[in-house]
Order: C-alpha cells, then sequence, then structure tokens
C-alpha cells in the first residue's frame, strides 16, 4: 500500500503523467493517425458538398458576427429559455471545451513526457487542474439530466434514439475513463495532485486495493486508451451523425443572417432562366450548413403554428431533409451529373402542402438555439412553385391577380380607398404636402368594414394629439407584401418598386402604418428599392402622446383585457411595449397576459400569404389562438393588425363566442376615451 497520509509529499510531489514509449507509442501514432484520416476524409466530403451549392457572401459586420459567436455559442443564450435542457447542454458545452485543453495535454504527453500546453506551465496550472475535474463532473451531471430528459419519460419534440444514446454514451465515457486513468496513475506512484481533486479521492480509494505498482499501471493505461478511443470515436462518429453541430454550431452562428428578421432575399429577376429553388443545390451554402447544424432538438417545430395545429409541416424535418437529400445527391453533383440524379427536392422530398403551411411567423427561427434559417427555405420553394411552374392555390392566385390588376387583394378598385374617410378632418398629400407624416392606410385599412373603423379611430386621434398628417387616398397601392409571401417575387418587385417611386417624387420622409405587415415593407424590405423612411406603427406614436401629454385619458373602465401579439410587429420587428403601455394607461384597465406572448405569441394564421387560402388540414389557426385568448376571461381582446382583427373575429365565430367578448384594435379602445 502506498503512503497518501504525508501531506507533504504529495504537495512536493505531483504525479508524473502517463508517457507511453517503445511499441505502445507506436500503436498510439498508427491509431491516432488513422483516427485523423477518418476524420479528414469526412470534413473533405461535407467541405466539398458545401461549395458545390449556391455561393452567398456573408462576412459583413465581423463585430456582430462575432458578438453572435460568444452570445448564442459561449454563452448558449437561446438554449437557456428552457432552464433544465439548456442548464445540462450549458454544463456539457463548457464542460467539452475545457475538457478538449486537457485532453491535448494528455494525448501530447503521451508522446513525449516534456510536451505541455502553454496555460499549463504558468501560474494557472493549479486552477486548470481544478476546472478540468469539475468540468468532467458537471458533463456526467449534464449527461443524466438528459437522460432523464430524453428517455425518462419519452419525450415527443425530442424522441428516443439510438444516435442520441450513443453521443451520451461517448461524452460520458470520455469523462470516465480520463478521472479513471488520473486515479490509477496517482495510486500507481503514490502521489496525488491536490487540485485534481477528483483523481486524488480516486487515487485514495485505489490505494486501499493494495495492488502492484505494475497493475495500477496497466489499469491507468487501460484507461488512458479507453479515453482515446472514445475520443476518436467521437471525431468520426459526429461528422456523420446529427451530432455534427458539435463542429459546425460556431461557424453556422457567425455566418447567421444579420439583416431583420423581417426582411427576405431580393433576387435579381431580369436575367434569371429559373426563380428560386427547384433543386437543392441552388440554395445558398448557408441553407447547407444550417441542415449539418440541426441537432433536431424540435424547439423549431415546437413553437410552430401550422405542426401544433395538425398541418404536416415541421420546420425541423425541412432542415434535415435537406442534408438528407444532399448527401444522397452528392455523388452526381461531385460529377457534375445533377440532371441524372432521379429523387426531386419539390415533390419527393418536401411536399407543395408543406411549403404552403407556413405562415412566415418567425416563431420556429426565433427558438432555433443554433439561428437556423427555416422561412427563406420555405420561400425559395415557394417562388419556384408560383413562378416557374404558376402552382398556387386558386384563393392564392386570385389574391395575387387582384393586386396586379386592381392595386389590392380584394380586387375592389382604387376608388373604393376613397370612401373610409368622407367625414373626417383628413387631407390628401397634395392638399397638405408639407405634412409631417404620412399615415398609411394600408389595403385592409381603406377596404375592410371591420378595419375602416380603425383607421377613422387612428385619425380622431391624430387630430386629437395636433399631428400634421396627409394620406394618399386613391392614389395609395398594395405594397406587394402578400404576393412576395405567396411566393410572386415579380408582382412584390414592380409593386414596391412604385411605392417607393411615389414616396420619394412626394419627398415623403415620416410614415406611420396600423399594418404591421405594411410597416415591416416600409422598414426593412424597401430599403431595397431606394425607400429609407422613418416608420412607425401607430401604437408607437400614441404611447408617446400619452406619455407627451398630447393624449388625455378618460372615460369608461375597461376592466379585463389580453393582448394578442402581431407576428410582424413582435417577432419580426421586436415590437412589444407600445400596445401595452396604452392599454395600463386606460382607466380600469386589467391586462392578464396570454400563456404564448411577446416572442412566444401564437400567430392568428394569416401571415404568409395565409390571409387569402383556405386552411383545409387540421384544426384552424385562428381558432386555437382564439381559445387561448378565451381561457383568459378577459372579456376585451386587444390587437395590433387589421389581418389579426379577421382571423380572431372568424376564430370566436367558428367558436360561437363572438357576442362573449369585444374584440377591439387597440387605438379604438384609447380613441374612445380620449
Amino acid at each position: 500500500m502506498f503512503d497518501f497520509q504525508s501531506k507533504e509529499r504529495h504537495i512536493m510531489l505531483s504525479p508524473l503523467e502517463i508517457t507511453l514509449h517503445g511499441i505502445e507509442k507506436i500503436a498510439f501514432i498508427c491509431v491516432w493517425g488513422i483516427g485523423l484520416a477518418i476524420f479528414a476524409y469526412e470534413a473533405y466530403f461535407y467541405i466539398r458538398l458545401l461549395l458545390s451549392f449556391s455561393p452567398e457572401k456573408r462576412w459583413d459586420n465581423l463585430g456582430q458576427r462575432f458578438a453572435n459567436l460568444f452570445k448564442y455559442v459561449f454563452g448558449q443564450r437561446r438554449l437557456l429559455d428552457q432552464l433544465v435542457m439548456g442548464t445540462a447542454h450549458f454544463l456539457i458545452f463548457w464542460g467539452f471545451v475545457v475538457i478538449s485543453l486537457g485532453t491535448i495535454n494528455f494525448f501530447g504527453k503521451g508522446i513525449s513526457e516534456n510536451f505541455s500546453l502553454p496555460i499549463l506551465g504558468t501560474s494557472l496550472h493549479t486552477p486548470f487542474l481544478f476546472l478540468l475535474d469539475l468540468f468532467s463532473l458537471l458533463v456526467i451531471l449534464g449527461i443524466l439530466i438528459a437522460v432523464a430528459r430524453r428517455f425518462f419519460p419519452n419525450s415527443a419534440r425530442m424522441p428516443r434514439g439510438w444516435e442520441a444514446a450513443i453521443i451520451l454514451i461517448l461524452i460520458g465515457g470520455l469523462m470516465l475513463f480520463d478521472l479513471l486513468s488520473d486515479g490509477f496513475n496517482m495510486a500507481s506512484q503514490g502521489r496525488c495532485e491536490a487540485a485534481s481533486f477528483v483523481g486524488s479521492s480516486l487515487g485514495h480509494l485505489f490505494a486501499n486495493m493494495n495492488l502492484s505498482a505494475t497493475t495500477y499501471q496497466g489499469y491507468a493505461h487501460f484507461f488512458w486508451w479507453a479515453h482515446l478511443m472514445f475520443f476518436l470515436a467521437i471525431l468520426t462518429y459526429v461528422p456523420i451523425s446529427k451530432h455534427m453541430h458539435v463542429f459546425t454550431s460556431a461557424p453556422n452562428v457567425f455566418f447567421a443572417k444579420l439583416t431583420p428578421n423581417g426582411k427576405l432575399s431580393t433576387p435579381k429577376l431580369e436575367d434569371a432562366e429559373e426563380f428560386g429553388v427547384t433543386r437543392v443545390e441552388q440554395f445558398p451554402w448557408k441553407q447547407l450548413l444550417d441542415s449539418y447544424s440541426c441537432t433536431e432538438c424540435g424547439r423549431c417545430t415546437d413553437q410552430c403554428p401550422a405542426a401544433n395545429t395538425g398541418k404536416p409541416l415541421s420546420p425541423r424535418t425541412i432542415i434535415m431533409q435537406i442534408r438528407q437529400h444532399s448527401e444522397k445527391k452528392a455523388p452526381f453533383l461531385f460529377k457534375k451529373q445533377s440532371d441524372k440524379f432521379e429523387e426531386r427536392f419539390i415533390e419527393d422530398i418536401i411536399t407543395e402542402d408543406v411549403i404552403w403551411d407556413c405562415t412566415t411567423c418567425y416563431a420556429c427561427m426565433r427558438a432555433c438555439p443554433l439561428l437556423i434559417e427555416h422561412i427563406p427555405v420555405i420561400m425559395d420553394l415557394r417562388r419556384s412553385l408560383v413562378l416557374n411552374e404558376g402552382r398556387i392555390s386558386s384563393q392564392g392566385s386570385m389574391a395575387i391577380k387582384n393586386i396586379e390588376k386592381a392595386g389590392d387583394p380584394w380586387g375592389l378598385g382604387q376608388k373604393k380607398r376613397s370612401e373610409w374617410y368622407q367625414g373626417l378632418d383628413v387631407r390628401h398629400i397634395s392638399e397638405n404636402p408639407d405634412a409631417e407624416y404620412l399615415f398609411w392606410v394600408g389595403c385592409a385599412g381603406a377596404l375592410d368594414d371591420r378595419n375602416i373603423k380603425v383607421s377613422q379611430a387612428t385619425v380622431r386621434l391624430m387630430n386629437k394629439a395636433g399631428i400634421s398628417f396627409a394620406i394618399l387616398g386613391e392614389d395609395e397601392i398594395c405594397t406587394g407584401d402578400p404576393a412576395r409571401r405567396l411566393g410572386e417575387e415579380y408582382l412584390y418587385q414592380t409593386q414596391a418598386q412604385a411605392v417607393v417611386e411615389m414616396l420619394n417624387e412626394l419627398k415623403i420622409k415620416k410614415i406611420f402604418t396600423n399594418c404591421p405587415h405594411c410597416f415591416n415593407a416600409f422598414k426593412n424590405e424597401f430599403l431595397d428599392f431606394g425607400g429609407n423612411y422613418e416608420v412607425h406603427h401607430t401604437h408607437e406614436l400614441l404611447s408617446q402622446f400619452i406619455k407627451d401629454g398630447r393624449l388625455k385619458v378618460t372615460g369608461d373602465p375597461v376592466g379585463e383585457i389580453t393582448f394578442h401579439d402581431s407576428c410582424y410587429l413582435g417577432r419580426h420587428n421586436h415590437i412589444y411595449e407600445p400596445a401595452r403601455e396604452i392599454i395600463d394607461s386606460l382607466p380600469g384597465a386589467t391586462r392578464i397576459e396570454m400563456k404564448r406572448s411577446r416572442e412566444w405569441s401564437f400567430c392568428c394564421g394569416a401571415g404568409g400569404g395565409r390571409m387569402f387560402m383556405e386552411e383545409d388540414r387540421g384544426t384552424r389557426i385562428n381558432v386555437n389562438r382564439s381559445e387561448e385568448a378565451l381561457g383568459t376571461g378577459a372579456k376585451t381582446i386587444g390587437l395590433a393588425c387589421p389581418f389579426c382583427m379577421t382571423m380572431i373575429t372568424d376564430g370566436l365565430k367558428t367558436l360561437d363566442k363572438i357576442d362573449n367578448v369585444n374584440i377591439k384594435e387597440i387605438t379604438e379602445l384609447l380613441d374612445e376615451r380620449t
């Protein structure tokens, strides 16, 4: 039995780390070389496949890209939205980072006893050894949490699977064998390193077994080799598994889109022979990198309104299918024989109904820990269907034709736009060319009977606040947003260019609107056409006017009210508080939040052009949301979007609850009390 009792001895004598000699050293170099060769081959395959996709520049704004890297990769920000599993992953991630440094030193010592990482030759040597053992324990704890969460009971979002089990076993084994090797090595020498508190404890424990030094060394070397084999197994298994994100998550986050959430790409259509994406390699390379990085955690699908109401769309499945299809097609892409590959991406892999189920609500992209971009995939596929083949539902096709011929999705025509403001104190821009603001009414605000009331309330409030504003009346046309979201990019660009040219000719600088979809177009998308304006949602101005004292609130108490966040105002543009500030200023208002609110709000079902298409599969999204609003017990449902007004009203009618609750745009509530 070795002497572990002398405190002086194990302060002065640290254990010698394992160093290989002779045949064992040669075997190590051979095994290590084979492992690296396999990894290099796998990496070469995936990099080559990545380069087979369409080029795209993603090197802009490096400062923001590095900030994202620290926030979402090193800080694990979105994973921590779910505290238990997020904490487990946080422990595993940082444990892996720290232990990777220890592993480099571990294998370096295997070749040369003089090898040492620079950090281990400084005053940080002792703290590093402590962290190495600490994180080994924390990783094992994180793995136990992950196992319990995934397997006991089975999670619908994270189903049981052999791939998940394999990686947890490999990581757990990697930690365990490192600690066991340290313990037996210390026991063999009768020395311990106090900073390596787990290894030292194991060394004391093993010393009591009264084995020979040779036996202790045998066990130490056995677990050293086990650690090596598990490390190489991870190195070569991860790239061909769903855990490839271990290597690709950092670059995927670094190259994530930095444009506003609500901004889609604006392709050049003039010289294009084919539009959108029909073949998978037509996607930008970042979409394939997204698929490499997908952890299959299911957070995106868990938040998707289509998936939550029985539709076939699953954002997770789409991203997985890109990788699976690409890997099968790779040999043909490498030989430049893409046309000989028979499996079609649209139809054989992703069906048309899946493509049209999306409401572009951004819930999937907000939920993804690695900033994977689902909506651009859907939009490129829609562009292909509509522009290349004219494949769209009759309702969607009618909305597009109406925008093209009449300037609005319902085909009511320009003259109809002048009726809503008759008798109101509001002037056309030609009569008030120096107005501070242009009130962009939008198609629904000018043509839909229910939403016309909101436009009228807006005019009255702006007049009460003493704001100088004007409207376009019959000169206003659709921004083209519905056409873009329905895949008719050519019509959208035509509409957008016409609107921008008109507003720039009028020297418009400031715009406010009630429609979040118009707001998004002006604020984020019209920049591509030279439209650079100061854009406000009406609630932003009204909230400020209350604070400034321009609007005095009085009148009847509101009572209990719940507020539904619009996707294009909230998740797409981060505007959550103005409507709530207005509600809180109203007399007798008690605001009750729905469980799904603010950035986790549930879509009304109208986005992505779905406002103009029938929902013929599963439960209606607007019914799902209306049920949640009713479940709060509030007598008033507050809204911020004309599309939401239509969808929530229809949802309550379907539930036969339309007479049980008031449906009000927040602007109307304020107008009634000023």
